[in-house]
């Protein structure tokens, strides 16, 4: 922006000052019978001028338009970091839980092994499961600390950031807000390609607008006088096949840039109306499991736990269970992250 900003005190650039020395000779002089010297300055027309100009106006408005598309993703990954720690965070309370279900397990089997009521193997089974989930804790602690490096990384920092996440939690991208895609960054960074197209196209045609030179100059006759002079002249450019082919050629970059333009705007509405079918499909299974699969798993924890301190299931039994059991809460964070993400991009590209 800083650089269009300059190059517009550019847009009245004069051509060099063509300075001259004429001999003209003289029946009564001689051969070096009058000498002139002078200096004449060709001006840019003002159809020119202003072309120039409003070229260098639309390509700072394209630049800020870059501009605030870069501002747009770089939230956009915030976000994401955001989104990716809300989900890392609720994993670790789940599997926190989960630590201590197996921790409380493995004592069981412990228990039951040295009473002689079940195999070592089930022992180990039980203690190498709690060793397991104590690993899956330690991975997301990792994955916790490299977000946080990534995010001070985006925001400029020199360190990493330790940032306050909040819960999932079930977003919506309304309906109503599709229509803002015509007026997001990505959308206004293609309608500036336009414009500086046509500025373009405007500086070839302003190529045909006569310009004016003016000049001063001093003749010095053979016998020693002097006689100061001036002139001023209209330059008419000539009419020819080039530069009528660059006025055509800079035609059809105005019309490149709108057909870009039109593609920018159909792909990013194809690509909305996928993501709205996403989200749509993450509500179905995140309404599923908050009308059944929450209580199907609450039950399941709370029958596998009872049965197996009881000693009425073994642990091979109590493990499908547990599992099938936490798989169902995975998935619905798995599919609630999955919706927080499809949002997050549906907002990029309405640029919200």
């Amino acid at each position: 922006m800083q650089q269009q900003q300059v190059l517009q005190g550019t847009a009245k650039m004069y051509d060099p000052a063509n300075l001259f020395h004429n001999v003209t000779a003289d029946p009564d002089l001689g051969i070096l019978g009058t000498t002139t010297f002078g200096i004449s300055q060709s001006f840019p027309s003002r159809k020119a001028t202003r072309a120039t100009a409003s070229f260098y106006q639309q390509k700072q408005s394209q630049a800020s338009a870059v501009l605030a598309h870069t501002q747009q993703d770089l939230i956009r990954q915030v976000r994401e970091i955001y989104q990716h720690l809300g989900y890392l965070d609720a994993k670790s309370r789940l599997y926190r839980s989960l630590d201590s279900v197996y921790t409380r397990f493995s004592t069981i089997a412990e228990q039951r092994y040295k009473a002689g009521d079940a195999a070592l193997a089930e022992k180990l089974a039980a203690q190498d499961k709690a060793a397991q989930v104590r690993l899956i804790l330690e991975t997301i602690d990792h994955e916790l600390n490299f977000d946080q490096v990534v995010l001070g990384q985006l925001l400029g920092l020199p360190q990493a950031v330790s940032a306050i996440a909040e819960p999932l939690r079930k977003q919506i991208f309304s309906l109503a807000d599709t229509a803002l895609i015509a007026q997001a960054p990505s959308a206004k960074a293609g309608l500036a390609q336009v414009s500086v197209a046509k500025s373009q196209q405007q500086i070839e045609q302003s190529r045909f607008a006569p310009s004016f030179s003016t000049g001063v100059y001093g003749q010095i006759l053979g016998n020693g006088l002097v006689y100061p002079g001036w002139q001023l002249g209209v330059n008419l450019p000539l009419v020819n096949k080039a530069r009528h082919k660059a006025v055509e050629s800079a035609g059809l970059n105005v019309q490149i840039a709108e057909a870009n333009f039109q593609d920018v705007l159909l792909q990013q509405r194809s690509k909305m109306a996928h993501l709205l079918h996403e989200q749509e499909k993450y509500n179905t299974l995140i309404e599923y499991f908050q009308a059944q699969g929450q209580a199907l798993s609450t039950e399941l924890l709370r029958n596998a736990s009872l049965n197996y301190q009881e000693g009425e299931i073994d642990y091979t039994t109590l493990s499908l269970q547990v599992e099938q059991a936490i798989g169902i809460q995975m998935n619905y964070l798995e599919n609630l992250y999955g919706l927080s993400l499809t949002v997050v991009e549906l907002k990029f590209i309405a640029g919200q």
